[in-house]
């Protein structure tokens, strides 16, 4: 299999959850190319976590294939232990754990069932403190920080496990304005920094802010991919989102406008 210039290739997956449930993703075929931000859109039930969760493994396809290329290699999911780090959108958090702590949770697939955390783990996550400026929660308990504070603890977890690729379920959601301009800050930080990231969305704008590749899917599971700045216009979107809208500009930004339906 030539990985070529991606991180992770799809090729022509089915997937069901069985005969209870009409949920079905249907020979897709797509590919996430390295150091690259791609956002997956749709409307709530579209099956976006679905697809993240194949990605990850966790789910497997009845057919088709899963792989993830690292140094060159190309490896099934099934072998990529360690290499893809998931970032939840909901999980029960351990409220009474440090930030410290919970940090090195992100370790645990490299110090063994009866070993202690070594001086590289410790080093590691005083990195990812550094570079999620977060320097000065080490101590706290995670029931004691904002929301905004909570997640960056929680992509600095992903960041410990040292993945090249990361995936993101919805990290922008339910965040105040500032917390969400500091969470896209970060995933930019950390494509420059030789990251693939992928992110879930059901906002548009954001997959225009910061993703160069865009996956559009619908509650039918019918789904469109390509470059961002090619697949998002208003056709494509008021088709995925089921809703019909126009672009604006409002002080130099895009905006989405949704149209009347009279």
């Amino acid at each position: 299999m030539k990985c070529n210039n991606n991180e992770l290739l799809i090729q022509s997956i089915y997937y069901s959850y069985g005969e209870k449930d009409d949920f079905e993703i249907r020979n897709l075929s797509l590919s996430i190319p390295k150091k690259s931000i791609s956002a997956v859109i749709g409307k709530n039930g579209s099956g976006k976590t679905t697809l993240l969760l194949l990605m990850l493994g966790y789910l497997k396809p009845a057919s088709g294939q899963i792989g993830l290329c690292t140094n060159g290699d190309y490896l099934t999911i099934g072998r990529a232990n360690g290499e893809i780090a998931y970032l939840p959108q909901n999980e029960e958090i351990p409220k009474e754990y440090s930030v410290n702590n919970f940090l090195l949770m992100g370790r645990i697939p490299f110090i063994g069932s009866f070993s202690q955390p070594n001086k590289k783990d410790y080093f590691i996550i005083e990195d990812v403190k550094e570079k999620l400026e977060i320097e000065h929660l080490g101590t706290r308990k995670l029931g004691q920080i904002s929301g905004g504070e909570l997640q960056r603890v929680r992509i600095g977890r992903a960041l410990a496990q040292e993945a090249h690729l990361i995936l993101f379920d919805e990290p922008i959601t339910h965040l105040d304005i500032d917390s969400k301009h500091k969470i896209i800050s970060i995933l930019e930080e950390l494509k420059k920094l030789g990251k693939t990231i992928v992110f879930t969305t059901h906002d548009p704008l954001e997959a225009f802010q910061i993703a160069d590749n865009s996956i559009l899917i619908t509650r039918d599971q019918k789904i469109i991919c390509g470059p961002t700045d090619h697949i998002l216009n208003k056709e494509n979107l008021s088709w995925c989102l089921g809703t019909p809208l126009e672009f604006g500009v409002v002080e130099g930004q895009k905006v989405l406008i949704v149209k009347s339906r009279k």
